[in-house]
């Protein structure tokens, strides 16, 4: 992909929160989230083939990958992982990928799914409420409203 500068306020960005059992997709435009949805991550040719297909269904720009760090900001074993993944998903899709610290995302998430009303049963796969909390922190580090 060409090297043009990406205007975060009306890229369509992709938010993606990684697990090894769960991927979930959220998609961000001119500082709006929307969580997307909630897809395997058991086969990684098969998750890489749906996340491509939402990045040319989207026109996304820009991928925003949660990063799991600690507290103080360091790497984990899970992000180490991440961080492979993010060079796979960069290669696959030819758009550039991009972290963002996700610490607390998944607490969020399931509060976020509490305030919504969503079962016992459906808050598990909360993935792709990560994923939008994970990508609404990108924007409000860069200033986005």
């Amino acid at each position: 992909m060409n090297s043009k500068k990406i205007k975060y306020d009306s890229a369509t960005i992709l938010g993606v929160d990684y697990g090894r059992a769960n991927i979930g997709l959220a998609l961000g435009r001119n500082g709006l989230v929307t969580p997307l949805e909630v897809i395997s991550a058991k086969n990684t040719n098969n998750a890489l083939i749906r996340i491509n297909r939402v990045v040319i269904e989207n026109k996304v720009e820009l991928i925003i990958l949660g990063l799991p760090l600690t507290m103080e900001g360091k790497d984990t074993a899970e992000s180490i992982e991440i961080r492979r993944f993010a060079k796979i998903l960069k290669t696959n899709t030819k758009r550039p990928v991009e972290t963002q610290n996700e610490y607390g995302s998944s607490a969020r998430a399931f509060e976020e799914a509490l305030d919504l009303g969503i079962s016992e049963k459906h808050r598990k796969t909360n993935d792709h409420l990560a994923a939008a909390y994970i990508l609404r922190m990108y924007y409000d580090d860069k200033g986005v409203e």
